[in-house]
């Protein structure tokens, strides 16, 4: 059930306003994107270098919905490793949504998803039915997209899931996701301008193959001269 808090504010209509609070649980194979994903909703923030979630991270914002309606995302991050853990039980519970991600250069991130859904949905069969969302990370990779639309659109299909695509790392398209997650849930109808208002617009080179063939070039050549050098690395 949606929580509802009094927030002490009047909107126009002098009627007293009132926050809902939502339960977000975002899933998927590791290195996937997720936290990323938490990271850049919640602090519009983008860490390169990749650390890998152990367990359950927890991120929180909240958005102004039509009619003036405030809701307090609660969003739980879910380590990659979790699937076979007995806690993801415990993480589902009272959750309203689940978001399962994948990277759209990696190939098997999106073929385990069917596990993800299959082990979500046996975990979430005796409370309320939750919305699921399919979000298909790191658009800004498009030249090395291993995952095909179709495949994304059918599977969305099939479960009957909304369909996304973002990049973390660009910020495109994250809030829209989470503000049309968010809509679905309660029942309410963006409209155009919402959607569009929230949509960002990336000014910024695309790498070619050709770019990125040169640049692996230039490592390997950096590789080759440092062969004679001994380093230790401390981890």
């Amino acid at each position: 059930m949606t929580e509802k808090v009094p927030d002490g504010k009047e909107d126009s209509d002098e009627e007293e306003s009132t926050e809902q609070i939502l339960k977000l649980v975002v899933c998927g194979d590791g290195a996937s994107g997720k936290t990323s994903l938490c990271t850049r909703f919640a602090h519009d923030q983008f860490a390169r270098q990749y650390q890998q979630t152990v367990g359950l991270d927890f991120f929180s914002r909240r958005l102004l919905l039509p009619a003036n309606s405030s809701v307090l995302l609660q969003i739980w991050d879910v380590g990659g490793q979790s699937i076979a853990s007995p806690m993801l039980e415990k993480y589902l519970f009272g959750a309203h949504g689940a978001i399962v991600v994948y990277d759209v250069t990696n190939r098997s991130s999106f073929e385990n998803l069917d596990d993800w859904v299959s082990v979500i949905k046996k975990l979430t069969r005796n409370q309320q039915k939750i919305q699921f969302a399919l979000v298909g990370n790191k658009t800004d990779l498009e030249h090395r997209r291993a995952v095909r639309i179709e495949r994304h659109m059918k599977f969305a299909e099939q479960h009957g899931m909304t369909s996304h695509y973002v990049s973390a790392k660009t910020g495109d398209s994250v809030v829209l996701m989470f503000r049309q997650v968010t809509a679905e849930i309660l029942g309410l109808q963006l409209s155009k301008t919402e959607v569009e208002a929230e949509t960002i617009v990336v000014e910024a080179p695309v790498t070619t193959q050709s770019e990125a063939e040169l640049k692996n070039i230039r490592h390997q050549r950096r590789t080759d001269l440092s062969r004679n050098t001994a380093v230790c690395r401390v981890m």
